[in-house]
């Protein structure tokens, strides 16, 4: 427990020092930062994660972003399996096997409403852990951080993630980096079959004409995803 509870600490100080770097200081220096999501010229292999990044990800390669991320923080975290995940899409558990928190992964990029919030402390409640961490490429609604206030629930949104990233030491950020851009990391997955998805073109219907992601497993499988600027688990 001491483990899990020492990680959501260090992530409690990096927001601290984020708040302290964004209040205005009269003497600072300025300082030049590439915001553009390119690899750095000067530090080869290490990329400026950045919120169009973030949000590039399909929701698979999302979720193995923020375990990995867990994994570098000395957590024993794994996704919980394809298809319904019963509220849950990370265990981290001791070195006994024995769970000390759950995680919800969402890669949205409408506001997380307080219901998920909800069902993420419920299934805490229903498992009998202590800690429950929520992230997304998104927000949070103002009900939904009111609702985790007071109790052991993180909210993690796109850009403190981000900030939590770009904080990594060398070491540490090229080998997630490399793991976010390994391979086609944009084309979503399929939740049921575990394979990448394809396009395809409504035939029939109000949306005919639209391209639509599909499964190469159709008419077996019809699950379907809509092309957007962020790929989500979910339609």
């Amino acid at each position: 427990m001491e483990l899990i509870e020492s990680t959501l600490e260090g992530i409690q100080i990096s927001r601290e020092l984020k708040k302290l770097e964004e209040q205005p200081n009269l003497y600072a220096i300025p300082k030049k930062t590439d915001y553009s999501g390119t690899i750095h010229p000067k530090n080869e292999g290490i990329i400026r994660w950045t919120k169009p990044f973030l949000r590039s990800l399909e929701w698979k390669r999302y979720e193995e972003i923020c375990v990995e991320y867990l994994k570098l923080k000395n957590c024993t975290a794994d996704v919980t399996c394809i298809g319904a995940d019963g509220g849950i899409d990370i265990k981290i558990k001791d070195k006994n096997g024995s769970l000390l928190a759950v995680a919800q992964c969402k890669a949205w990029n409408r506001p997380i409403g307080v219901n998920l919030i909800r069902e993420l402390y419920g299934v805490m409640a229903a498992e009998r852990v202590k800690h429950g961490i929520f992230l997304t490429t998104s927000e949070y609604s103002k009900d939904a951080i009111e609702f985790a206030k007071g109790k052991n629930l993180l909210l993690i949104d796109c850009d403190e993630l981000i900030t939590l990233i770009n904080n990594l030491g060398d070491k540490e950020k090229r080998k997630i980096d490399k793991l976010a851009t390994t391979g086609d990391y944009t084309t979503p997955t399929c939740v049921r079959c575990n394979v990448k998805m394809t396009k395809r073109t409504a035939k029939t219907g109000k949306n005919a004409g639209g391209e639509f992601w599909g499964c190469v497993n159709y008419p077996k499988c019809k699950n379907t995803i809509q092309i957007r600027n962020n790929l989500n688990k979910h339609n």
